[in-house]
């Protein structure tokens, strides 16, 4: 009887088994019809001679160029770099704001505050970049105000159309996506946490850095997710703010397929660009301890 019994539960177990895999494989089509079919495509496209002269054929020279070209190679350095600095900035930023609203602001403004942070989001990103343009130009708000209260006596050139420029603006354009995620980790840390480690004495920096931030770990790779990769393909910031000095890998992939018909090199620069957002992902993962925060749960 126990062997029959074992029999049915079998049974039943493959059957919502079966169930599940017919619900998911739809879905699952779709996914690799629709991601998998355009990355193959990418990668096809990267190994083919293509200009807009008519050369066709097979080549491994437009990953060569991209990695001899000291052009290439500089442009995506800078790329990094600002990339980098941007989201450095927006993590500093980020998590005292979102431990603010988490653990400070009184329940019934919390819920304004994340809707201004959505709102700020959803503004149209050139309203954004234009308006930074006239904040920060020679004869813009910044230099205006500093000059007026005596802090420089000529405008200061370098706040636009340099690195500098494009950082301000991509730190401020993607600041809301990278605090909801972390104030979301942080909301789901019991205050009496807090306060037992009141109660033994430590520090607010101890408490912030050994308890906080290891339990805000989630809230920060889902930040670098959404907001790190996606600014290696911004185009239009750098374009409109950064000059000569903030040109990205976004703009020389915009040039080559819509300018120079490079369609090789601009695939090519593309699929660099996805294997480089892949190893991001995996370091944001291991950094953030995502495995022993579920190991520990």
């Amino acid at each position: 009887m126990a062997v029959a019994s074992a029999r049915a539960e079998a049974r039943a177990a493959a059957k919502v088994s079966g169930r599940v895999a017919a619900y998911a494989l739809p879905p699952s089509i779709w996914l690799l019809v629709l991601f998998g079919g355009p990355l193959a495509l990418l990668l096809w496209m990267s190994f083919q001679l293509r200009s807009i002269t008519g050369a066709t054929g097979y080549t491994l020279d437009n990953y060569a160029t991209i990695f001899t070209d000291p052009t290439y190679l500089k442009v995506m350095w800078n790329t990094v770099l600002i990339c980098t600095v941007s989201m450095a900035v927006m993590l500093i930023v980020a998590v005292p704001i979102a431990y603010l609203l988490a653990f400070r602001v009184r329940p019934r403004y919390e819920l304004l505050l994340l809707l201004m942070f959505v709102m700020a989001g959803e503004l149209n990103p050139l309203i954004r970049i234009y308006a930074w343009r006239i904040m920060l130009g020679r004869e813009g708000v910044v230099n205006s105000v500093l000059q007026a209260v005596g802090v420089i006596d000529a405008p200061i050139d370098a706040l636009l159309f340099t690195r500098l420029s494009v950082v301000i603006v991509l730190a401020t354009t993607y600041i809301p996506y990278t605090t909801i995620p972390i104030y979301a980790a942080l909301k789901a840390v019991e205050p009496d946490l807090l306060e037992a480690a009141n109660d033994l004495g430590s520090r607010l920096t101890t408490t912030f850095r050994k308890l906080l931030l290891p339990l805000a770990a989630p809230g920060i790779f889902v930040a670098i997710i959404i907001v790190y990769i996606p600014m290696f393909s911004e185009f239009a910031t750098p374009a409109l703010v950064g000059g000569t000095s903030g040109y990205m890998i976004g703009n020389a992939i915009q040039e080559q397929v819509l300018e120079a018909g490079n369609w090789g090199i601009g695939a090519a620069m593309s699929f660099m660009l996805l294997t480089l957002s892949v190893v991001v992902a995996f370091l944001g993962y291991r950094g953030a301890k995502i495995r022993r925060l579920e190991a520990s749960s």
